[in-house]
């Protein structure tokens, strides 16, 4: 029986404009065992997906800059990147704008350490 190859941890990009939650989800996402980066704006984002891998990006749609550029550019530049809407301005709308766009999942703020670790942790599975 041959061992099961070493595991690498899965990689998160979180992107918000809110430097204290960026900081706060890497901490939980690091201590969960995930490596994690954050980043505040699109063009930082993009350079973070140029220059690394990712599993997936957990994103604040609410900035029109994230909502019209950047979501769009990630879902066709890195269609195997999955991602993680996350905001505090939800409507049947938005739930609507974003299912058109291909966006795997989302979440409503405010959440807990438990909801988001158990929903970044549903999205990673499916991509064993």
């Amino acid at each position: 029986m041959s061992p099961e190859p070493f595991a690498l941890p899965k990689s998160v990009l979180i992107v918000d404009d809110d430097q204290n939650l960026r900081r706060s989800l890497s901490l939980m996402l690091r201590r969960a065992g995930y490596l994690a980066a954050a980043c505040g704006q699109a063009c930082e984002a993009l350079q973070h997906l140029q220059s690394g891998s990712y599993n997936l990006i957990i994103m604040d749609i609410t900035t029109p800059e994230n909502r019209l550029t950047l979501l769009p550019a990630i879902l066709c530049m890195y269609p195997h990147l999955s991602v993680l809407v996350f905001t505090a301005l939800w409507s049947p709308e938005t739930a609507l704008e974003i299912g058109k766009l291909g966006v795997q999942a989302h979440l409503e703020k405010p959440v807990t350490p438990g909801q988001l670790l158990d929903c970044v942790g549903a999205i990673l599975a499916k991509q064993a």
